[in-house]
This record gives structure tokens, C-alpha cells and sequence, in this order.
């Protein structure tokens, strides 16, 4: 089995975008849309390999998943770039507001296995996507994973992914899962 899989920000980190959507037909198959948004605060920048990663699996083998209920680690990295704990109360020239202290990250997207995986979609069958961070703590898609402390300067974030059987029969075929990620400070 081939397997697919695309990694997006949901949202820039130091951009919200809260799109205010306008569409306008003048004549069949044209529009226009139109999209706005706000910038919000932000602790760290997201370095730009991290922001919209492809990465592409290894065929897994039908027997290993039987035997091992699971298919094999395929780690990925979140790398957050100069970050700053202080942060400057943009009403108040000169005051600042309480330091950013951590950060969480959700992952989003289809769901698998009653919402305890992502969904994976493709010729294949009988296989969902799991994610899990470098201490083991697993991402359930749209909630938010524990706290990390926030630290001045660089930070890399490690994961992992592997497929896992969804209860349906293996059916052998390529497949592929999209997964959106945000970032929140606090």
C-alpha cells in the first residue's frame, strides 16, 4: 500500500484568517471571491518547511499490520522559529502583557475509528491514520493536544504517524489523508 500524507496550517500563526466570503455569479462558471481576515499576536513564527509538508510512505505490507496491529513510525517536525516570550500591550505604548508561557497544537481532519483517528481515502480500505507526539500522547483530531512550555529562540516539535486498522477488511491500494494543524499560545 502506498500512502500519502499532506500536512497544512489551518491557519498562518500570525495570521487569523476569518474568510468573510463573497461570491458573485455574472455568467455561468464565473465568480469572484473575496476573502478577509485580522492579524493576531503571536509567540513564534513557523518555519516555512513546516507550514505545508507532503510526505510520502513506504508501501506497507498487508502482514505487517496484521502482525502488529499497527503499521511503522513515520516522524515529522513542527519547527517554531524566533520565538519571544514578552509581549508588548499594543494599547498601551511602553506597558506589556503577561509573557507567553506555552502552546498547544490540534490537529484536524477527517476522522476514523469513532474519532480517535484521521480518516485515510483512496483505493485501500481497512486502515486510518494516527498521530502521536514525541512523548507518546495522542493527537485526536480537532482536540487539543497537552501544553508545551514556550522557550525563547527556536523550538523543534517532533511526531510521529503510522497507520492503524480501522475494523473494516484490508483491502490492499494506495491511499492518501489530509491533516491540518493550528497553533495556539498562552
Amino acid at each position: 500500500m502506498k500512502t500519502l500524507i499532506r500536512l497544512a496550517i489551518a491557519s498562518s500563526l500570525t495570521t487569523f484568517i476569518s474568510p468573510c466570503v463573497v461570491a458573485q455569479a455574472s455568467a455561468q462558471g464565473d465568480g469572484v471571491v473575496l476573502l478577509g481576515g485580522e492579524v493576531v499576536d503571536s509567540a513564534c513564527g513557523l518555519e516555512l518547511t513546516s507550514i505545508d509538508q507532503t510526505i510520502e510512505m513506504p508501501p506497507e505490507p498487508v502482514g505487517r499490520l496484521l502482525r502488529n496491529t499497527r503499521g511503522e513510525d513515520h516522524p515529522f517536525q513542527l519547527r517554531l522559529v524566533n520565538c519571544s516570550l514578552s509581549r508588548p500591550d499594543p494599547l498601551r505604548p511602553g506597558a506589556s502583557l503577561p509573557d507567553w508561557e506555552h502552546m498547544r497544537v490540534t490537529f484536524e481532519g477527517p476522522t476514523d475509528r469513532a474519532g480517535l483517528s484521521f480518516a485515510v481515502f483512496g483505493d485501500s480500505q481497512g486502515v486510518a491514520l494516527h498521530i502521536v507526539d514525541a512523548a507518546g500522547q495522542e493527537s485526536l483530531p480537532g482536540q487539543r493536544m497537552a501544553p508545551v512550555p514556550l522557550r525563547e529562540g527556536d523550538m523543534t516539535l517532533n511526531y510521529r504517524f503510522f497507520l492503524v486498522g480501522n475494523g473494516l477488511p484490508l483491502v490492499v491500494g494506495a491511499h492518501s489523508a489530509a491533516v491540518r494543524f493550528k497553533l495556539e499560545y498562552f
